[in-house]
């Protein structure tokens, strides 16, 4: 794996791998923050009151975020996800992790319940990206939404680089 590492476009901006995580600062993009070195959390959505002021837990609008950093220099990244999720409905609260634009994991609430005010944890989940030896590194976006602006009673997702290597 011996060649000239170049700056990696993330979200049209050349980022740097630092040498000691093997990746670029992370893009945040929307409802997406860091709690902590490596580990975001994607997305939190909350309905204002309680099922008898808000019955649908209805919030001001969907939820979404994005975190996008670039990966040099390594074979593997291993990335945890976690979350709490509506069961209201199938398809929303969902997450998803692309590698150089592939889809390499995704999950979405399933119907479990009719109460919009209910909701499960998921995860953690291993999310484990083999990569190819490309010069210009390889990108990762890890993106999540609520999808809706129902059910949203403290729903999230989080993320976290696990291991690089």
């Amino acid at each position: 794996m011996a060649h000239l590492i170049a700056p990696i476009l993330v979200e049209g901006v050349e980022l740097c791998c630092d040498p000691a995580t093997r990746r670029t600062p992370e893009v945040l993009v929307e409802a997406a923050n860091e709690i902590a070195p490596g580990e975001w959390e994607i997305f939190r959505a909350t309905a204002p009151g309680d099922p008898e002021s808000n019955p649908s837990a209805e919030s001001d609008g969907p939820v979404a975020g994005t975190v996008v950093f670039g990966v040099c220099c390594a074979a593997r990244v291993e990335i945890e996800v976690w979350g709490e999720i509506e069961t209201l409905n199938t398809g929303f609260d969902w997450i998803e992790v692309r590698l150089n634009g592939v889809r390499e994991f995704y999950h979405e609430s399933t119907e479990s319940s009719e109460d919009p005010w209910d909701k499960i944890a998921v995860g953690p989940f291993a999310v484990i990206l083999d990569l190819a030896d490309r010069a210009c590194g390889n990108l990762i976006e890890i993106d999540g939404s609520t999808g809706d602006e129902i059910a949203n009673n403290d729903v999230w997702w989080r993320a976290r680089v696990a291991a690089i290597g």
